[in-house]
């Protein structure tokens, strides 16, 4: 597992700092992010304490037209678990980068309204230019340096209505993405499990939220198979 994070952490500073300046937009840095986790992800095995899980991760682009955004990524993950059970869920993700203020400029509270209000357990991923070393939070003592964090936007929301134009504060409220995938996703926390996003999302209805990447995320044993989803031609795979 530390050889997994240690690999997830190197692999966002360098796409973060190759994309900037020049390419320095989310759309680009999330297209680079969805390749990188699907190749850091293929049949990877992560090793704990005498005992091993599969991740395996497919990513894919939207190619039809997006007329309106609710959330950048959405991810489709099935953890299976060693007694059967099986949790199926969705993460929706609204990508945001910082500027050379070090504010995230493009930040918009009625765009957070709308995607709450179509996806209440949305999360906000915040892309940095410079690693930023944070403090984790109670008990950990320590810190944690990372380019790429993530808040849920209803906490970051609040946070941010008192905030004003020092909108970098949002970080305070946020951890790693790195610890959000190995920590909670890929154990089966923060997802929706309402069945009619999960069918919005493989059907490309993209009615509730219309991600432009979606990650199929599949984590089970050595004797287990991965859960097959069938989504529409809408999915083109990077």
């Amino acid at each position: 597992m530390r050889r997994t994070v240690r690999t997830l952490e190197d692999t966002f500073t360098s796409i973060c700092q190759d994309s900037y300046p020049l390419e320095w937009d989310e759309n680009h840095i999330s297209f680079q992010l969805m390749r990188q986790l699907r190749q850091i992800f293929s049949n990877r095995v992560i090793n704990f304490n005498g005992w091993s899980k599969i991740v395996d991760w497919c990513s894919f682009k939207n190619r039809g037209k997006q007329e309106t955004n609710y959330g950048d990524i959405a991810l489709i993950v099935n953890v299976q678990f060693s007694s059967g059970e099986t949790l199926k869920g969705i993460v929706n993700i609204e990508a945001k980068r910082d500027f050379n203020s070090g504010n995230f400029e493009s930040m918009d509270l009625p765009q957070l309204d709308r995607i709450l209000i179509n996806s209440p357990y949305s999360h906000l991923l915040l892309y940095t230019h410079k690693g930023q070393e944070l403090q984790q939070k109670f008990p950990d003592e320590s810190t944690w340096r990372s380019n790429i964090w993530i808040s849920p936007i209803n906490t970051a929301k609040q946070l941010l209505t008192q905030t004003g134009s020092d909108n970098w504060k949002v970080l305070r409220t946020s951890f790693p993405f790195t610890m959000f995938l190995t920590s909670r996703i890929f154990w089966g926390l923060d997802l929706d499990f309402r069945d009619n996003i999960i069918n919005d999302i493989e059907s490309g209805l993209n009615n509730i939220i219309n991600p432009s990447f979606l990650g199929i995320v599949n984590v089970y044993y050595e004797n287990q198979r991965p859960v097959e989803i069938a989504l529409s031609d809408l999915w083109e795979q990077i």
